[in-house]
């Protein structure tokens, strides 16, 4: 679907955008941005912008249709860029291309299942990987899980673990499905490490980096498989006051995300997939596997 954007003022600055943030040229990111947009390159869109009303901005979308116009946007400009699609949705997401919403993390988690949803996990048969249900079981009663492997062993990924093992009855699948979500394990944070220059990397609940906030409180993504050396451990939630568990924790962790202008995903959140996917892996192979996914070798076989 073609994008009809007022003038060319926002693609100009949502590509300068993207292409500090990727680092590739700008007239790469162009092009790529162009294409993300529905036009053959930049030159087309340029010459459109005129010759239809203009699209609504994100403002004026209904909900659901702002998730899937970033949605598509993140994919198509990940397919002309020849990155992961959450690399892109990243870039994007500051970048006001279709309108001035201000980023927030529920909008980004949104984002990212859309764009699972129409690519690595479509919508899966009851009993298989990938479908949605519920347990119902003593202290689980009626959490939310996606299955991972059916069986007399059942496991399952839920906010709190990458493989949990229940009994087969203990999975319960949904007259009215249910949609899909983001572990709070992926993108949560347990705490940071502080580098000796003085710089903190964020890390999850399976001491996977997140985000490193440098004294000058720039903030970037870390690939989850690094090991981070550090000086100093610090924990922002004490076992047994699990995020997952408790919302108003939940919600100061989002506030202080929010406070250190981090309001998107960490790469680790990526890492759904190969959890449900691959039927042995734990949190460290999935890591691994996006390693591997991110390679330059993996992306071109992928363009």
């Amino acid at each position: 679907m073609r994008i009809f954007l007022p003038n060319v003022t926002r693609p100009k600055k949502a590509a300068k955008h993207v292409a500090r943030l990727l680092g590739v040229p700008l007239a790469q990111s162009q092009r790529a941005v162009a294409r993300a947009c529905g036009y053959r390159d930049w030159h087309e869109l340029e010459g459109g912008l005129a010759s239809s009303p203009h699209s609504p901005l994100d403002t004026e979308l209904a909900y659901d249709d702002f998730v899937q116009r970033h949605a598509r946007l993140a994919l198509g400009l990940a397919g002309a860029l020849g990155i992961p699609d959450g690399d892109a949705q990243h870039a994007l997401s500051g970048a006001r291309l279709t309108g001035d919403r201000p980023p927030n993390l529920a909008d980004q988690i949104a984002i990212r299942l859309a764009c699972f949803r129409a690519t690595s996990m479509p919508l899966s048969a009851p009993r298989m990987p990938g479908a949605v249900g519920r347990l119902k079981s003593s202290g689980l009663d009626g959490q939310v899980v996606i299955l991972r492997e059916s069986g007399k062993a059942t496991r399952v990924v839920s906010h709190g673990s990458s493989s949990m093992l229940v009994a087969d009855f203990e999975y319960i699948t949904p007259r009215t499905p249910l949609p899909l979500f983001l572990p709070m394990r992926l993108h949560m944070p347990y705490g940071f490490w502080t580098e000796a220059e003085g710089s903190i990397v964020v890390f999850s609940r399976d001491y996977k980096p997140m985000w490193r906030i440098r004294p000058d409180s720039s903030v970037e993504r870390v690939e989850p498989w690094l090991w981070i050396r550090h000086v100093r451990e610090t924990y922002l939630w004490q076992v047994g006051d699990e995020p997952w568990e408790n919302p108003d924790v939940a919600a100061r962790l989002e506030g202080w995300l929010a406070e250190r202008s981090i309001l998107g995903l960490p790469i680790l959140a990526d890492a759904l997939p190969a959890l449900v996917h691959e039927r042995h892996a734990s949190m460290s192979d999935a890591a691994r596997l996006l390693q591997d996914a991110r390679s330059p070798a993996a992306l071109l076989a992928t363009t």
